[in-house]
């Protein structure tokens, strides 16, 4: 599953009468792989996957998938610019699509190759006759090191187009007839990442996907490391310190206390964690895991991996799971009511126009983000999904945490998935300042 506009975008590059370059980067659990399995169909198309290889066995690979692919009558040791140009120049007068899908391991291997795909394509090639299609997962790579290693040559790229997740009102959008309380849970889980919405149903439940990832999670060839990158050295400190923030841990001395590490080294392996997108430092001193199945696997399966081998899956998820999953679904509630109000803000549905909208972290954790309304005031919010009603005490520890942290704060909105009780409602109705938005009120239309 994808955005339609991802790859409508793509295709107007395609469609130019010029030749183009088009970066396209993102995880492949966002459609990255869907996307360029559609943009190619109906077309003439070179696809190369490349390899973590020396250059010349790389060449040597190329050669022979363009030979599988094109049936050229090309000598392996053909150079690059031969090679290419043999597929291009050849056969029908049709624009050509060439997709180099893992580039960087061409550009790593060889920093000067763009330099040699630009000048072939601009200079070698009749204007309208191709495009390359640089495809890489590898998001750290794209966002640091492929500029310094390309240089001037980045200008030269028509079109830089990055996957990103879906945001929980995406989600919702995906699937309109789901109870919402459903959509919020099973996101909670998922998170954005589309390829896991494949054989989703509106009756999908979250029960369901739990128990399916347990069942993978048994299979005696399952990698407990799987969430970590591939070229991680010292798993043992890293799934020490995912153990941790999965529990609730954030702060950086809280974690100093319990893993012992030097706080150092400690915000040196977190930097790592972030560069690689599984950690996202939230405010100015607390560390979240950011992949929501990250997040629950090592929340619920990491610590009790040995157990999930002799009980179950039923089993396991009564005992360590069934009573705990609706806190660890409230701690991603306040990012759905964040999109939600940003969704409104967009499509003009707010009677102020929102400058931003900011996770706000105190220690008594009573508001949970706030509205900054262009021109004026904060909007103080704070969010439940466990717990039944939300009741007045909550409304009155957020006007003490306002006037404790003294905001310019006049209006404050609460969200509540369960709704509110008799005397926070009778307190709205005599209150303009206050907002109760229940779960029902969160279903876009």
């Amino acid at each position: 599953m994808y955005r339609k506009s991802d790859l409508n975008l793509l295709q107007d590059i395609f469609d130019r009468k010029s030749n183009d370059i088009a970066l396209l980067y993102g995880s492949r659990a966002v459609g990255l792989d869907e996307v360029v399995s559609d943009l190619i169909k109906d077309k003439e198309c070179l696809y190369y996957r490349a390899s973590e290889v020396t250059e010349a066995t790389q060449k040597e690979l190329f050669a022979s998938e363009l030979h599988e692919q094109t049936k050229s009558p090309i000598v392996p040791t053909d150079d690059y610019e031969k090679l290419i140009l043999s597929f291009i120049n050849e056969g029908s007068d049709r624009k050509k699509l060439l997709v180099f899908d893992d580039f960087q391991y061409l550009i790593k291997e060889n920093p000067t190759f763009v330099n040699f795909l630009t000048h072939l394509l601009y200079e070698k090639c009749r204007p309208g006759s191709a495009m390359y299609l640089l495809v890489s997962d590898d998001i750290r790579f794209v966002e640091t090191d492929m500029i310094r290693l390309i240089g001037r040559k980045s200008s030269e790229i028509s079109g830089v187009l990055k996957l990103n997740e879906y945001s929980p009102i995406e989600f919702s959008a995906c699937f309109p007839k789901m109870p919402l309380s459903q959509v919020i849970a099973i996101y909670s889980f998922l998170g954005g990442k589309s390829l896991y919405y494949n054989g989703l149903t509106e009756d999908t439940t979250l029960h369901d996907l739990i128990i399916e990832q347990i069942n993978k999670c048994e299979d005696t060839y399952y990698d407990i490391n799987m969430f970590l990158p591939g070229d991680i050295r010292e798993p043992a400190l890293y799934n020490t310190i995912l153990v941790h923030l999965a529990a609730g841990t954030g702060k950086l001395n809280d974690l100093h206390a319990l893993t012992g590490l030097d706080r150092a080294k400690l915000s040196v392996y977190l930097k790592y964690l972030i560069e690689n997108g599984i950690v996202e430092k939230a405010g100015t001193a607390f560390y979240r895991i950011k992949d929501s199945m990250t997040r629950f696997y090592y929340r619920f399966l990491f610590p009790h991996i040995s157990s999930l081998r002799i009980t179950g899956a039923g089993r396991f998820y009564r005992r360590f799971i069934e009573n705990d999953i609706s806190s660890f679904i409230e701690g991603s509630y306040h990012i759905f009511c964040m999109e939600h109000i940003k969704w409104l803000n967009a499509n003009m549905r707010l009677n102020f126009r929102v400058s931003s909208i900011e996770e706000y972290y105190d220690k008594d954790n009573a508001i949970d983000f706030v509205i900054t309304v262009a021109g004026s005031s904060v909007i103080a919010c704070a969010c439940q999904y466990t717990q039944g009603h939300m009741n007045y005490k909550r409304y009155e520890e957020v006007l003490a945490s306002v006037k404790k942290n003294r905001l310019n704060c006049d209006n404050i909105w609460l969200f509540s998935a369960d709704g509110f009780d008799s005397k926070l409602i009778a307190k709205e109705e005599v209150t303009p300042g206050l907002k109760l938005i229940a779960g029902d009120d969160q279903r876009l239309h």
